[in-house]
């Protein structure tokens, strides 16, 4: 073997090496999000239903606020 092919061969193995490496700090980092839990959003869920049920309740009373002004005997 001459030395083109022992070179040739070192970075090969250097550079699966440095592949292994990062395939290790990638499913190193998957490990990290997959073990985060989803946050409780429970309470912005009864949140949100509750202003649902304001606004369709100021929704009414604009529309009677509206039919008021709109009467020419009152």
């Amino acid at each position: 073997m001459d030395i083109k092919s022992i070179l040739g061969i070192i970075g090969l193995v250097i550079t699966l090496g440095g592949m292994m490496v990062t395939v290790g700090k990638i499913m190193n980092r998957l490990d990290v999000v997959e073990a985060r839990s989803a946050p409780n959003i429970k309470p912005l869920e009864q949140s949100i239903a509750i202003n649902k049920a304001e606004i369709a309740v100021l929704k009414s009373q604009v529309v009677e606020i509206k039919a008021r002004s709109d009467n020419p005997l009152q």
